[in-house]
């Protein structure tokens, strides 16, 4: 009996350590990457330099936890709509769209995962009142619902070529009219050197300089709901004979601006932001940054820049997409983005990030960027048909400065093509 009970004994302690072997194998085995992680999907559309630095901060954050992989996948922003659209009309949607532009997210709205939930849920990672002024509130939420999270952002200011303004013995023009006294005093025929350089071809990129000047002029361009276009008024009028005047009647801006003449010299001021920063350093180019001259209005900035949304897939991977996300919008990580893209962070303690703050002392000029916000613009993004209306503006605002319509011309016709366009994803 007692030989029995010593070879249960024996039996009973081999098993418990082959249970223990097992387990300790089974357990290494759970923590790699393919039985443990949550594997997600992001398309972006960031080429270039900017996308092998977003590469950069996947790879950071793949390998700082064992919950969450990030795959990326390059996608032209030409089409991205399109795809995305098509994709999930096939069941492979990706899992999260990187710095998607704020003009989506109409078309996209049935296939966004709002984030108010995740935000209740986890208010601290959300940390609202961190984000900078005017990033919420028409760019990532509308109607009370949210969207995304601001990615990176950007506005406009005016860069100066300091060689240039030394020589005319000028100073940086704070208004209007001191953009047309000091604008004449830069410009000088006999070198071919203009005062200012103003986008004259008729298309998005005009309309997006135009905005700033209808807002400085006390107009907005469209009301709140996006269902009816405001810019049909002595403001928009204002904006567009000032530009017509800068060319036509004080002859400081060209109507054909020489090609990268603000690099060459041959332009002493230009209209711009952070992201340019890198070109103009290259050129060598001895510039400053001031913000855009106050109008009859007062101060106004165009805010540029792109989001992040969730898709709507599994709680799991909604949950995975939220962990990852939260983590780019943390201070440090948005302070490291913008130093290493070239826009600014959308985190207002990102300022005191050592990576930020060691960018602002090579940089200084983009400070002025950093304390626009306070004055910043979103363009109308509650029109889902946005692109099409700021062609037809841009067209007629162009065609006022080839002296073919009057401002009041241009302003009047670009209302009545665009108004039958007006359409609002809110309302639907």
């Amino acid at each position: 009996m007692r030989r029995f009970i010593r070879v249960f004994l024996f039996i009973t302690l081999v098993l418990l350590v082959l249970n223990a072997c097992s387990s300790g194998s089974s357990g290494t085995k759970g923590k790699s990457h393919s039985d443990k992680k949550i594997t997600v999907t992001a398309w972006h559309g960031a080429g270039g330099e900017g996308g092998k630095f977003l590469q950069s901060l996947v790879k950071e954050y793949n390998s700082q936890q064992d919950k969450v992989e990030v795959k990326l996948q390059y996608v032209s922003t030409d089409n991205m709509v399109q795809k995305i659209t098509a994709a999930a009309a096939g069941n492979a949607l990706p899992d999260m769209g990187l710095l998607m532009w704020p003009q989506w997210t109409g078309p996209l709205k049935d296939i966004i995962q709002p984030l108010d939930d995740f935000i209740k849920e986890d208010p601290d990672k959300w940390n609202e009142d961190d984000f900078l002024d005017s990033l919420l509130d028409g760019n990532v939420r509308f109607n009370d619902v949210t969207y995304g999270f601001p990615m990176e952002t950007n506005n406009l200011a005016l860069y100066y070529n300091k060689k240039l303004f030394k020589e005319a013995g000028v100073e940086p023009p704070k208004t209007w009219d001191d953009l047309v006294t000091v604008a004449k005093k830069l410009t000088n025929p006999a070198k071919k050197q203009w005062g200012i350089e103003l986008p004259t071809e008729g298309n998005g990129h005009m309309d997006f300089i135009w905005d700033n000047f209808l807002w400085q002029a006390g107009g907005e361009y469209a009301n709140e709901k996006g269902t009816d276009l405001l810019f049909n008024n002595e403001a928009g009028v204002k904006a567009t004979q000032f530009w017509t005047d800068l060319i036509n009647k004080y002859k400081v801006a060209s109507i054909s601006p020489p090609q990268n003449g603000f690099q060459s010299g041959k332009i002493a001021m230009s209209i711009d932001g952070p992201y340019d920063i890198p070109n103009l350093k290259s050129a060598k180019v001895d510039f400053g940054i001031v913000p855009l001259p106050e109008g009859p209005g007062g101060k106004a900035t165009s805010l540029g820049g792109t989001n992040n949304l969730i898709f709507k897939s599994t709680s799991e991977k909604e949950k995975a997409s939220w962990d990852f996300l939260t983590w780019l919008a943390s201070p440090e990580v948005t302070a490291k983005f913008a130093a290493g893209y070239g826009s600014i962070p959308v985190r207002k303690s990102s300022s005191e990030e050592k990576v930020w703050q060691d960018f602002i002392k090579e940089n200084p000029g983009v400070q002025v960027h950093v304390d626009a916000y306070k004055y910043g613009k979103i363009r109308p993004y509650n029109l889902s048909s946005y692109d099409q209306i700021s062609q037809v503006v841009a067209s007629h605002v162009q065609a006022a400065l080839y002296k073919k319509e009057t401002p009041e011309e241009a302003i009047k016709k670009a209302y009545q093509e665009s108004k039958p366009l007006v359409k609002s994803w809110l309302t639907n």
